[in-house]
């Protein structure tokens, strides 16, 4: 309850308050880069490219994806401080290349645990094919032997090749990685889940592994989410027969689908023309799941975003379709990552085309799902990173809600690790207040009796039974308090 009473207290005062910031969508020049608002890296001795970033609690910024050492791909990680400047703890030069299998490796997702450690799945070459591969680092970038006792782990999942694309930590330290696999024709949605030694968990389908055909053919799963009560979203892209089409899948704990979605655990949705690729996904306090991608108009690929209830079905408070296509640049627009601001709005990162090559873009969105005109003026952003293309492949939110974004640039002849910051505008510039029920007062009788109930962990009827409300109170369902609480006090609160 404490806990609780202190995050309620510190959501309210926090609206009480509001500092000026530079232009939501502007470059962090002033605080990253040297002055330029981004930064661009080379690691290894040629191609270098992240493709995830997360942050840590001390507000360095990890970066992990895949560097060439002159013969072959590996895992790499950099980590920076907030200030953009490689960290010297971390194995002394701020970087780290680490081989896992026999050849090629490529790191395409990240997760930090509680205890500092960090997470780095992917795909690695077994000799023959790729197989789901996973390292894990201590805090100074050393391997943690701790971890299946190498710091790497290599499994096989179907009977070609396995690639892992999205990664989840689950309270209990138990790790969840997603993405597709061979089934000896084309591929299926694969989830693995391992304990916190690098061993498979044998209570995830008796094996650890659970294989999933979701469309007709070609299911790849690109992004993961883990839900409060433990259930697992998957989201990619399903071939349907005709095209490839927005496709998720909800699993129990158990990994067994889960029926209370969409009845089957599985929901395919067409969005554009053709070929719809979700590539991000996102989980909102309110149980909405949010993914992300990049869809045809019948010309070109545009950014595009679906919201589905916590059934399944599609969100008709969002955009009235429960989906948005955005053309951002002159042609075609990848959105790769997604992420969700505590004050409702909708971040997506991804590339676009400014009619010679690629560049960084991003848009942000309402929770409407309208382009949010406070940030850039547009809703739009688009940022040339390095001399030619420039492809953005996750995102982050820094608590003082600047956004990061990294992925890689070209530097004239390869490409390199790159990130860039921007300013966001704070979270705190929210209607938060006391006024629970919204009729203009602060009442103990009401909004008090509320905030109590609230934080001893009541939810629905037991929150607003024996209240009596003022006529004129705007707030005055379960539905409705809670909404307020978690999209203006940034509470998370199970529906």
């Amino acid at each position: 309850m404490a806990h609780l009473l202190a995050r309620f207290l510190a959501a309210t005062a926090l609206c009480a308050t509001f500092s000026t910031h530079a232009a939501p969508g502007d470059l962090d020049t002033a605080g990253f880069g040297l002055g330029f608002g981004k930064v661009i890296t080379a690691i290894g001795s040629g191609t270098d490219g992240a493709s995830a970033v997360a942050l840590q609690p001390d507000g360095k910024i990890v970066a992990a994806g895949s560097c060439y050492n002159g013969s072959n791909y590996e895992f790499c990680l950099a980590r920076y401080l907030a200030s953009g400047a490689l960290d010297p703890s971390f194995n002394t030069t701020g970087t780290v290349i680490t081989a896992i299998g026999a050849s090629d490796d490529f790191a395409n997702a990240l997760a930090l645990q509680p205890d500092g450690k960090i997470v780095a799945v992917g795909s690695c070459s077994n000799g023959s094919n790729y197989d789901f591969c996973l390292a894990r680092y201590l805090a100074n970038g050393a391997l943690d032997t701790s971890f299946n006792t190498t710091g790497k782990v290599i499994t096989a999942i179907g009977s070609g090749d396995d690639n892992v694309y999205a990664v989840a930590l689950q309270p209990d330290g138990k790790i969840v990685a997603a993405g597709y696999c061979n089934n000896g024709s084309n591929y299926d949605f694969c989830l693995a889940r391992f304990l916190a030694n690098g061993a498979l968990d044998t209570s995830f389908n008796t094996t650890g592994k659970v294989i999933t055909a979701i469309g007709a053919s070609g299911d790849y799963a690109n992004a993961l989410a883990l839900q409060p009560d433990g259930k697992i979203v998957a989201a990619g892209n399903c071939w349907n027969g005709a095209n490839d089409v927005f496709c998720l899948a909800r699993y129990l704990a158990s990994g067994a689908l889960d029926p209370s979605f969409n009845t089957t655990g599985k929901v395919i949705t067409a969005i554009g023309a053709s070929g719809d690729y979700a590539n991000a996904l996102a989980l909102q306090p309110d149980g909405k799941i949010v993914a992300a991608g990049n869809c045809w108009n019948g010309a070109n690929d545009v950014f595009c975003l679906t919201r589905y209830l916590a059934s399944g079905a599609l969100d008709t408070s969002f955009n009235t379709t429960g989906k948005v296509m955005t053309t951002i640049g002159a042609s075609n627009d990848v959105a790769n990552a997604l992420a969700l601001q505590p004050d409702g709005k909708i971040v997506v990162a991804g590339y676009c085309s400014n009619g010679s090559n690629s560049d960084f873009c991003l848009a942000r969105y309402l929770a409407s799902g309208a382009l949010d005109t406070s940030f850039s003026t547009t809703g739009k952003v688009i940022t040339a990173i390095g001399s030619g293309n420039d492809q953005a492949s996750a995102v982050a939110l820094q608590p003082d809600g600047k956004i990061v974004v990294a992925g890689y640039c070209s530097n004239g002849s390869n490409s390199d690790f790159c990130l860039a910051r921007y300013q966001g505008g704070p979270f705190d510039a929210r209607n938060c207040s006391m006024d629970i029920d919204g009729d203009n007062q602060t009442f103990a009788t009401t909004d008090g009796l509320i905030a109590t109930r609230v934080m001893l962990g009541l939810t629905g009827n037991a929150v607003i039974g024996g209240i009596t409300f003022a006529s004129h109170a705007t707030r005055t369902t379960w539905p409705a308090i809670r909404n307020y609480l978690v999209t203006q006090c940034g509470m998370s609160i199970v529906p």
